[in-house]
């Protein structure tokens, strides 16, 4: 009798060994149990957080949870969600690194800004390409302003303009995919090497299903990555082969230089603990590229997506908008203005004049606010020696913590009916334009601090482009938005997968002829 009551004893102590560490420990005497719980099982068990991520509510699900208990809400055993400004900066700001899970966005096998989890590698390598990128050089560039050029001129206002004439409506998701698409990779690459997925339906359709299916980790999905890495590599082989001998290309196209490959492939021999050879040069490039590509095309998409939705549902905003792009010089009336020294480039009017309309500029930063394209939570991990977050000190080492657009761009103080969408809330402030100091601290559809997205700058003039483009030339109106909620996912477009809308060419527009 002995032997079972011994074999009882030890089971039951490891019984009460487990529910003192994995329950009474978690939920009671660890530093985090003071934050308030999500749900009642956060405290103990990962699963209430993991089920909301599985059925596609996390992002709703813990923004409902900070309404209720305030700015810091937890998750599961190690995992705290932060929505306050304070918090994000210091997470943020402070650089947190970042967990195990971006490693999701390695192409190649090679590390890019996104997937790098180590704050001192991804700060070298964002030095590499972080001046193409800055305000002042995308709106000084020659290159984007031909590639630009070229993408309206050629590509998109003909396609448009031919819809407009047959009275066939437009799916705008996938175009608008295509138009993302299309402008990275004239800036990457250059626009004799880039996509034309504006014009080539198929090979969208091809590339955007090879993405779907690497994305969603669909059956295939290596394979699919496969197929995208090597089509990445033939552009990047194409770009560097014109940075040898810019002259290889036709002339009936004007030429742009391959900007941004050709910045990182050049700063690669600038720090010593880069690949130097041109295969493994090439490979670490093409890794960066394609994270810009993958990430360019479909952000840029939601957000021209649902800027032409909400503008549609507005016929009288469209009209105040169309009003504005009349005040630029020269108009971005089609057929584009071609310029005296080169007949085959469009001149367009200066970045610095779109960027600065200040309606123009309303629209598409209410739709960042409450559209953002990666709503969903950034996590990171707190540093060595733990943290205090909002007050709640002692928070150990290794705990994941988040912060998401979605919740950030819902406060009530900064954004008063946060549910609405009102353009007009970013016409206020110091300067009447660009929304109040509140608004501007808790803006967050780009990120912040070192690790802020490297293409805001590229994202925002593009998409102005596009939409005064658009609105210069036609009217907009609905024919099926089924679906046009937004999802809750990492990446979140409509849930339908759809905007169909016609086109209406302004018929009023006069043209007016500048000096070159």
């Amino acid at each position: 009798m002995a032997l079972p009551l011994l074999v009882v004893s030890v089971i039951a102590a490891l019984f009460a060994l487990l529910i003192y560490h994995y329950v009474i420990l978690p939920a009671f005497l660890s530093p985090l149990a003071i934050i308030p719980n999500a749900h009642f099982t956060s405290s103990f068990l990962p699963t209430w957080i993991w089920w909301q991520r599985r059925r596609g509510y996390e992002t709703r699900t813990i923004y409902a949870a900070h309404q209720k208990l305030g700015p810091v809400v937890r998750l599961g055993p190690s995992e705290l969600s932060v929505c306050s400004v304070d918090g994000l900066r210091q997470i943020y700001t402070a650089g947190f690194e970042k967990t195990p899970w971006y490693g999701e966005f390695i192409n190649f096998n090679t590390p890019n800004l996104v997937s790098m989890k180590e704050h001192k590698p991804h700060s070298i390598q964002k030095r590499m390409i972080s001046n193409v990128y800055s305000k002042s050089f995308l709106q000084a560039s020659p290159d984007l302003q031909i590639a630009s050029g070229v993408l309206l001129s050629e590509r998109l206002l003909p396609l448009l303009v031919s819809m407009a004439r047959k009275d066939k409506p437009i799916n705008i998701l996938p175009l608008a995919q295509a138009a993302g698409m299309d402008f990275m990779s004239a800036y990457l690459f250059g626009i004799t090497n880039s996509t034309d997925f504006i014009r080539d339906i198929k090979a969208r359709e091809d590339y955007f299903k090879l993405s779907h299916i690497r994305l969603h980790k669909s059956s295939g999905w290596q394979e699919a990555a496969t197929k995208i890495e090597s089509y990445c590599l033939s552009l990047c082989k194409a770009a560097e082969q014109f940075s040898h001998d810019p002259l290889i290309t036709t002339t009936s196209t004007p030429r742009s230089n391959p900007v941004v490959y050709s910045k990182m492939y050049t700063m690669l021999d600038k720090f010593p603990s880069m690949p130097t050879t041109p295969d493994t040069k090439r490979i670490r490039v093409a890794s960066e590229m394609l994270d810009h590509l993958l990430a360019g095309h479909e952000t840029s998409a939601i957000t021209i997506t649902y800027v032409l939705w909400e503008l549609s549902r507005r016929p009288a905003l469209q009209s105040r908008l169309r009003a504005e792009l009349h005040t630029l010089s020269p108009l971005l009336t089609f057929p584009l203005t071609k310029t005296s020294e080169d007949p085959r480039t469009p001149l367009l009017p200066s970045p610095h004049d779109i960027d600065n309309l200040p309606l123009l500029n309303a629209v598409l930063y209410e739709v960042f606010r409450l559209y953002p394209a990666v709503p969903a939570p950034q996590p990171r991990i707190t540093p060595p020696g733990g943290v205090t977050i909002e007050n709640y000190p002692n928070i150990p080492a290794g705990v994941t913590v988040s912060t998401s657009a979605y919740c950030v761009h819902r406060n009530t103080d900064a954004f008063p009916d946060p549910e609405t969408f009102k353009p007009e809330r970013w016409m206020q402030g110091e300067k009447g334009t660009g929304g109040t100091e509140a608004m501007r601290r808790w803006f967050w559809a780009f990120g912040s601090g070192g690790r802020m997205c490297v293409g805001s700058n590229f994202a925002v003039q593009t998409l102005k482009l596009i939409t005064a483009s658009i609105y210069t030339n036609f009217t907009t109106s609905i024919i099926d938005d089924e679906g046009i909620e937004q999802a809750d996912s990492y990446i979140a477009g409509p849930v339908g997968g759809k905007l169909i809308l016609k086109f209406h060419e302004v018929t009023n527009t006069v043209r007016i002829s500048y000096p070159t």
